[in-house]
């Protein structure tokens, strides 16, 4: 049988109008409609409407063997009932997994999934969007064009459905000039009313727009002295104020046991520094231990340290974001654990947050999704959620539990 001409691009139109909502008004009541007729659908029917829903296409092009085209549709066939399966795992994993989290926090608790740096593979887009997670921290080079990594907003909004964190810098932030423009520049790209919105009206702005900043991410290791630090973002801080753009700046803090000289230092530099920015973010590490051990310089003593500084300094009514934390299941001895103790420390975690709204956590983003390698003896490469073949960890299925209930 011959197609008469068009008819290919007809079909996949098709296909995609009726397995793929288009992100913005409407598309969350659709994909719930989805999640909701499979939920309630028979054993093992769920599967198989994913099967039905898209196969219709693959049949209609069937005749047309190898040719690209059909090759095409094939992998869009393929690609979207995977999307379809994901859902329908989701859904069963939240009726099975009934959580022990408290069901309500103070102030919105916010949690989040570290999204690392650079593009992500096709493989890694198919796992975010099965975790679900409501915000992703996402970490761009301010040396690299503004819109270097602009195939990564574009998949968080329209195939994952996360909104982006933008963590703008790593350690170093260079030139202080430099990094207010890109700062500025990034913000009126990708914020609310950005440009980028303008340029894709089928992207869901009010829910996907940028509306964090995280300014720098571990600057007081070894990269800038406080001094430095300070001087280097004023100037960014100062511009955010004066033309009114509409994000919530987060500054990096550094507390560990009794030391706040990080921030003390920030405010002596910048006395008015209550004026700029909305919350401070930590990274509470204490690898290998147990998190509720008492100690100063475990994560919930400088936790309680960092709120009662923040408070003393006038800044009682900032939020506190750990925009980092996780164990490594690696075999890296005592800095290491094994993947049953990861599970029980973020639980501990999740749980003391949860239940301490005096620490006026608002964010709380787990680092990481996925191992970065199988050198089980690198600590770096083993604080995945889900090993590098993909298969869950213990801890996988509670941080996303957390991510359901906890979405800001």
């Amino acid at each position: 049988m011959r197609f008469p001409p068009n008819t290919f691009r007809l079909l996949l139109v098709a296909l995609v109008a009726g397995c793929v909502l288009a992100p913005g008004a409407g598309a969350a009541e659709g994909r719930a409609d989805v999640g909701a007729s499979l939920a309630v659908a028979a054993p093992g029917s769920g599967a198989k409407a994913c099967t039905k829903r898209t196969s219709r296409t693959s049949r209609a092009l069937a005749s047309r063997g190898r040719s690209a085209p059909a090759r095409r549709a094939r992998r869009a066939e393929a690609k979207q009932r995977r999307r379809c399966l994901n859902r329908l795992r989701r859904a069963k994993r939240k009726r099975a997994t009934a959580s022990s989290l408290p069901t309500q926090v103070s102030g919105g608790l916010l949690t989040a999934i570290d999204g690392g740096h650079g593009g992500w593979s096709d493989s890694e887009i198919e796992h975010r969007e099965e975790l679900g997670a409501a915000v992703t921290r996402h970490e761009w080079d301010p040396y690299e064009p503004v819109d270097e990594q602009e195939d990564v907003v574009e998949t968080a909004a329209g195939e994952i459905g996360t909104r982006l964190h933008a963590l703008l810098g790593g350690n170093d932030l260079g030139d202080a000039g430099h990094y207010r423009e890109f700062v500025v520049d990034f913000i009126r790209r990708y914020g609310q009313g950005g440009s980028f919105w303008d340029e894709h009206p089928e992207l869901d702005e009010a829910r996907f727009a940028i509306t964090t900043v995280e300014l720098g991410n571990e600057p007081y290791f070894g990269e800038m002295s406080p001094e430095d630090y300070a001087a280097t973002v004023r100037p960014t801080l100062e511009e955010i104020q004066r033309l009114g753009l509409p994000v919530t700046v987060v500054l990096p803090s550094r507390v560990y046991g009794s030391d706040t000289d990080w921030i003390d230092t920030l405010y002596r530099q910048i006395p008015n520094l209550n004026e700029y920015f909305d919350a401070f973010a930590d990274h509470p590490y204490w690898y290998g231990h147990n998190p509720a051990e008492v100690a100063a310089a475990g994560p919930f003593g400088r936790i309680e340290t960092l709120r009662k500084r923040m408070n003393e300094l006038g800044a009682n009514t900032k939020a506190i974001y750990l925009t980092e934390y996780g164990e490594s299941t690696a075999a890296c001895g005592e800095e290491c654990t094994d993947e049953a103790g990861q599970a029980q420390h973020l639980k501990q975690m999740l749980d003391a947050i949860t239940t301490r709204p005096d620490w006026g956590v608002k964010m709380f983003s787990v680092f990481q999704l996925i191992d970065r390698g199988t050198n089980t003896s690198d600590r770096e490469l083993g604080f995945g959620l889900l090993r590098q073949n993909g298969t869950e960890k213990p801890a996988y299925p509670i941080v996303q539990s957390a991510l359901e209930q906890y979405r800001g």
